[in-house]
């Protein structure tokens, strides 16, 4: 993938530099000498550790860092932990029936808009190991799985800021589908929260930035595109206008403009506390922002970068891209939807064994939906709502598998 200038918050301790911008990243890259410690990070996160780990490791056989190696490692445990997932949830017993049913679940999984993830250093890539490993665990009552599913926990919640809730996700799965061994999982799930909580205060690159753009291209641009009335304070020449002085385009998602950074520098002092003032004052939007305008145009899994012309992908061509782009074609306008419909299901039949981990797909995915916006506004909204994606991808992957399973029921009575 693209470097958008953010691989550098989780390599800089042992790699000097990736190019940014460009479709030509080499595969290798040279490895410092001396590694900075790993103190230096400034953007906490739990996929910087993992990163620095395997980079501490490969650096006693070999001063490169080999993006193809490294990617191959992941893909690797990524088949096999969808594989262990399918065939644990799958009841079907003819060999042959059960491999095209394998096939065709897992092929969501395999698009290009996911793979591409294991050849970057974007932190949220994390949840494609991470999240369908959890699903794989998280209902077993062993100290092994406990554990697991504690790491799996704190990994995605500890990785980006957008994820940083995810533990009270689990807490209401416990609440409500699992209450047996409770005095062991909820202090676990208060432990994940705590640690993702510090990993945000301790995080402050980024702050700045994010607030800027969850208020002035994001909460206002919202009520401007949609007729409602701004707040006083709110500076009508700003609106829709990012940190560099890009305006918000429907068409090409940014036009560039002459304002450059006065706008940033002027509304530096704006927080989250508007963005979410904004929505307690007009509550109608949490309801409309699904079905935006603006928010379509950043519902496709070819991930762009601000620009709809810069697609993030590189090389995207072949098997895995049209994957991708059938399921844009299928599912571009719909995922949310059919995320609200999934969770509707599991909380009606919480007795039926896949609703559990229906409802830990389906709120992630909603969730993410709405934090994505909150958190930056339409600003690479696109590739922010990678998480909401694959938890779509997880919940095709799951309730297709269960169908296969109670349709072959049916045929063998």
């Amino acid at each position: 993938m693209m470097n958008t200038s953010d691989y550098s918050r989780a390599v800089f301790p042992f790699i000097e530099n990736i190019p940014t911008f460009t479709f030509n990243i080499p595969f290798s890259h040279p490895l410092k000498e001396t590694f900075d410690p790993i103190s230096s990070y400034d953007y906490k996160s739990s996929y910087s550790l993992i990163v620095y780990a395997y980079a501490s490791i490969i650096h006693l056989f070999s001063n490169n860092f080999s993006i193809a190696v490294y990617s191959s490692i992941f893909k690797f445990f990524y088949v096999i932990i969808i594989s262990l997932l399918f065939f644990k949830l799958s009841e079907l017993e003819d060999k042959r029936f059960l491999f095209i049913s394998y096939l065709l679940c897992i092929t969501p999984l395999i698009s290009s808009s996911n793979l591409a993830f294991f050849g970057s250093f974007y932190q949220e890539q994390v949840i494609l190991i991470f999240f369908p490993l959890l699903l794989l665990t998280i209902n077993k009552r062993t100290t092994e799985s406990y554990l697991t599913t504690f790491l799996c926990i704190t990994i995605i919640a500890c990785s980006k800021g957008q994820f940083f809730y995810f533990p009270a996700i689990v807490f209401f799965y416990y609440l409500i589908y699992d209450r047996k061994g409770s005095f062991i999982k909820i202090p676990l799930v208060a432990f994940s929260l705590s640690l993702s909580l510090l990993c945000m205060f301790f995080t402050t690159s980024t702050v700045a930035y994010n607030k800027y753009h969850s208020v002035y291209f994001g909460a206002y641009e919202f009520e401007r595109i949609n007729g409602i009335d701004l707040p006083e304070k709110a500076d009508k020449n700003c609106v829709g206008i990012d940190f560099s002085g890009n305006r918000f385009d429907l068409k090409l998602g940014v036009v560039a403009t002459k304002i450059g950074d006065k706008c940033f520098n002027l509304h530096k002092d704006v927080s989250f506390k508007d963005t979410i003032n904004e929505l307690v004052k007009h509550p109608s939007i949490l309801f409309k922002l699904p079905f935006d305008d603006g928010v379509k145009t950043q519902l496709t899994e070819n991930y762009f970068h601000v620009y709809k012309a810069m697609k993030l992908i590189i090389n995207n061509d072949g098997f895995y891209e049209k994957i991708t782009h059938i399921k844009d074609a299928l599912f571009k306008n719909i995922r949310f939807s059919l995320l609200f419909l999934a969770l509707i299901f599991s909380l009606s039949f919480r007795k039926d064994k896949i609703s559990g981990i229906i409802f830990l797909c389906s709120s992630l995915g909603i969730s993410q939906f709405y934090f994505s916006f909150i958190g930056e506004g339409y600003r690479d909204m696109d590739k922010h709502l990678f998480g909401m994606n694959f938890s779509f991808d997880m919940s095709v992957l799951i309730i297709t598998t269960a169908l296969i399973s109670i349709l072959n029921r049916l045929k063998t009575r």
